[in-house]
């Protein structure tokens, strides 16, 4: 689902919660519009946030690789038995 649906559901599902509750509150096409775009802005910085941290996340990882000493591995001994 890409972000202006997700926007639209949030709003719509906003809407719809508001006209059920018992609250006579006045809705306008400016009040609805700017809560279209509020979801929508806020979905979008969400989307940068998490692309930030992912990239984040590679830049750690690919460190701590280039960090990390090698461990030697034991030396296998033969044992022979009696």
């Amino acid at each position: 689902m890409d972000k202006e649906d997700t926007a639209f559901k949030l709003v719509e599902l906003y809407v719809r919660e508001v006209s059920k509750s018992h609250e006579k509150r006045q809705m306008g096409l400016d009040t609805i519009m700017n809560a279209y775009f509020y979801a929508l802005m806020r979905i979008e910085r969400k989307q940068k946030e998490m692309e930030a941290i992912g990239t984040a996340i590679q830049r750690e990882a690919s460190l701590k690789k280039e960090e990390a000493p090698e461990i030697p591995k034991p030396k296998e001994e033969a044992f022979e038995f009696e």
